[in-house]
């Protein structure tokens, strides 16, 4: 199980929202961080097992950490990679940091993050 801390370095941001953690109120990110991936910053997926997974993109998340070895397996991305993400504060499950296969492909990193598991300030 991996370790999780409370001390998180350039979380601040100037979005007009801020995303807690559902489970613990610990600040995820903030809105000026969301990123348009597939020409949405919002997605709704099925996973393998018929979950629905409703999530937004954000290109950084310091109150997230990824956690794994990173896999294509089911990526809901093509050309990328994910492993779990979990909040920082508490390990709740967030969703997922997907990473580029490619050095070529842009960005070469983001999150993806449930919608269910933030709320907003």
């Amino acid at each position: 199980m991996p370790t999780f801390t409370s001390t998180l370095n350039g979380v601040g941001g100037n979005g007009a929202k801020a995303y807690q953690c559902i489970g613990c109120d610990g600040l995820i990110t903030h809105s000026d961080r969301l990123i348009i991936i597939g020409g949405t910053n919002r997605h709704l997926f099925v996973n393998p097992t018929g979950v629905e997974c409703d999530i937004h993109t954000f290109y950084s998340c310091p109150g997230a950490i990824a956690v794994g070895e990173a896999t294509e397996a089911h990526t809901w991305f093509s050309g990328y990679c994910w492993r779990m993400a979990f909040c920082r504060h508490c390990g709740q499950h967030l969703g997922w940091h997907y990473e580029a296969v490619s050095r070529y492909e842009r960005p070469l990193e983001f999150w993806g993050i449930l919608i269910a598991q933030l709320k907003s300030m």
